[in-house]
């Protein structure tokens, strides 16, 4: 039974973070739709999309810490480090994000309108 149960958590925590990254590639959608329009929508989309890595965030650290409690195992450690990389490829996600909001803050404050590189190449 314990390890019905240990499967059955490893499943719920997997289709946890399987719906939160589907909500963060939405929000990162969203935010790629807003490329070409006003900075005040290019900045809430920025916004928004750094507010979807939250629950991303807090599914993969509950499955981590979930893994490193399981009785060590070669699929364990596979599942551990894949989820560790996801982690990891997040944070860059989020720093990269959080300096997008400061630049968009920064051209709101010198009254640039932002453009994309599909503009620039015409």
């Amino acid at each position: 039974m314990k390890g019905a149960t240990m499967n059955q958590n490893l499943i719920n925590l997997r289709q946890r973070v399987v719906e939160a990254s589907m909500e963060l590639i939405r929000a990162q959608r969203a935010y790629l739709d807003a490329a070409g329009k006003s900075e005040s929508e290019l900045k809430e989309a920025a916004e928004d999309y750094l507010k979807a890595t939250g629950p991303y965030d807090a599914a993969l650290q509950e499955l981590r810490q979930f893994l490193l409690a399981a009785e060590p195992s070669e699929f364990i450690a596979v599942e551990l480090e894949h989820t560790e990389r996801l982690i990891e490829a997040l944070n860059k996600e989020k720093r990269v994000g959080s300096k997008l909001i400061e630049h968009y803050v920064e051209m709101g404050a010198q009254n640039v309108k932002p453009t994309s590189r599909h503009n620039e190449e015409e």
